[in-house]
C-alpha cells in the first residue's frame, strides 16, 4: 500500500501546487487589471485637470502628477503593486492639490478683476464730483455776476 500511496501524494502535492500557482496568477492578473485601471482613470483626471487650468497657475503640479503616473506604469510592468499603489495615493493627493489650486486662481482673478471694476467706479464718482463741484462754482459765479 504504502507503495501506490507515495506516487499519489507526490501528484496531489502537484496538483495543489498548481492549483495554489494559477489562483495566485489570477489574483495577480486582477490585481494587475485593477491597478492598470486605476493609473488609467488618474491619467484622464489629469487630462481634465490639465483643460480645467485656463489660467496656466499649476502647470509644474501637472508636470510632476504626469511623472507619478509614469512611474506607477513603470512599477506596474515590474510588478511591484505595493509601490504603485503608494505612487497612485500620492497622484490622487497631487490632482486634489491642483484642483485646489486651479480654484485658488481662478478666484485670485475673479476678486483682481472686482478690484478694477471698484477703481474704475471710484475713479469715475470722483471725476463727476468734480464735474459737480465746478459747476457749482460755475453757477455760484454765474449768480454773482448777474445781480
Amino acid at each position: 500500500m504504502r507503495r501506490w500511496t507515495r506516487p499519489w501524494v507526490g501528484v496531489l502535492s502537484l496538483v495543489v501546487a498548481s492549483a495554489t500557482l494559477t489562483t495566485t496568477r489570477i489574483a495577480r492578473a486582477g490585481e494587475e487589471d485593477d491597478l492598470q485601471r486605476q493609473i488609467e482613470t488618474q491619467r484622464a483626471g489629469e487630462a481634465d485637470i490639465e483643460r480645467l487650468d485656463e489660467l496656466h497657475a499649476a502647470g509644474d503640479e501637472i508636470t510632476l502628477l504626469k511623472a507619478w503616473l509614469d512611474e506607477a506604469w513603470a512599477l506596474r510592468a515590474k510588478h511591484e503593486y505595493d509601490q504603485v499603489r503608494e505612487v497612485l495615493d500620492r497622484a490622487l493627493a497631487q490632482a486634489e492639490l491642483i484642483r485646489q489650486k486651479i480654484s485658488a486662481s481662478k478666484l485670485r482673478a475673479q476678486a483682481e478683476k472686482r478690484e478694477a471694476a471698484l477703481q474704475e467706479t471710484r475713479r469715475k464718482t470722483d471725476q463727476a464730483r468734480k464735474a459737480l463741484a465746478d459747476t457749482v462754482l460755475k453757477k455760484k459765479a454765474l449768480e454773482a455776476s448777474s445781480k
